[in-house]
């Protein structure tokens, strides 16, 4: 008997966390055509970039500084090789997070309040950066679980080493985990319950199997969340304080319901 459903516990559920955290410069080395898992779980493919380092030297440009950012030519900065100088002799070298801070994701240099650099200050800057490749022709993303590959005709070779930029999606369970907890708790409600399936659909069964359901989706997202790669105790204990909540709820409302007593029976002549 269907006493509740995935589109019921949905309603009581938050579908996906917020981001936590953004991964930057994560090697990985493509071999073949294999998919390789880069992240254990989902990721958000827009945030995707795949990128490698193709030139041996630095780049060395002349810029005046602006009251904000400086945009340089590239993005896709190294992290390590940025200089700032006063000139290409580097007879005074800035200090990054001082004078200075770099987004090296977007290629820009910005001032920092309390540094010695000025606006219309011209400088000159070194630099390494990536080149990125392209989704689709160079590589292939399976999102939903964190992994890729590179295309056979790509600009990947087989065996090198490229490095990822990517936001992961912090999803706690997923319709299997949802459709495995319906299935638990509406044999639960007809096992213990409604074992003759006399009350169909009714309301209260319905709501006591949806809250057992919440149940058993929550506790199974809190052990999720504490084997994940990030293990956020804090996310887990509220995922448990959930499932607690459920259970009580639900035990509310299988205690008050009574099947129907049936009447003496009558007398049979012996």
């Amino acid at each position: 008997m269907l006493y509740t459903s995935i589109e019921k516990v949905k309603q009581h559920l938050i579908s996906v966390f917020p981001v936590h955290e953004r991964v930057f410069d994560q090697p990985v080395v493509l071999r073949d055509a294999d998919f390789v898992t880069f992240f254990g779980g989902a990721v958000d493919e827009s945030t995707l970039v795949v990128k490698s380092v193709q030139l041996n030297e630095l780049k060395r440009v002349v810029v005046t500084l602006g009251i904000s950012s400086t945009v340089l030519p590239d993005d896709l900065l190294i992290r390590g090789t940025v200089v700032v100088a006063a000139d290409s002799s580097l007879s005074t070298v800035y200090v990054e997070n001082i004078d200075y801070i770099i987004d090296y994701s977007g290629g820009a240099v910005t001032r920092k309040s309390g540094g010695v650099l000025s606006a219309g200050q011209q400088v000159v800057i070194w630099y390494g950066y990536y080149v990125s490749y392209s989704v689709g022709s160079d590589f292939v993303v399976n999102a939903s679980n964190g992994s890729l590959r590179r295309t056979a005709n790509g600009d990947i070779a087989s065996g090198e080493t490229v490095f990822l930029d990517y936001a992961p999606i912090i999803q706690s369970y997923n319709d299997v985990m949802i459709q495995n907890a319906v299935d638990e708790a509406n044999g639960l409600i007809e096992k213990t319950i409604d074992p003759d399936q006399q009350f169909g659909i009714e309301p209260v069964l319905q709501i006591a199997a949806t809250y057992r359901a919440v149940e058993v989706v929550s506790r199974a997202s809190a052990a999720r969340e504490l084997s994940s790669q990030r293990g956020e105790y804090n996310v887990a204990l509220a995922w448990i304080k959930l499932a607690e909540d459920y259970a009580r709820r639900a035990d509310e409302l299988i205690q008050s319901f009574r099947p129907p007593v049936a009447g003496p029976s009558a007398p049979a002549a012996s």
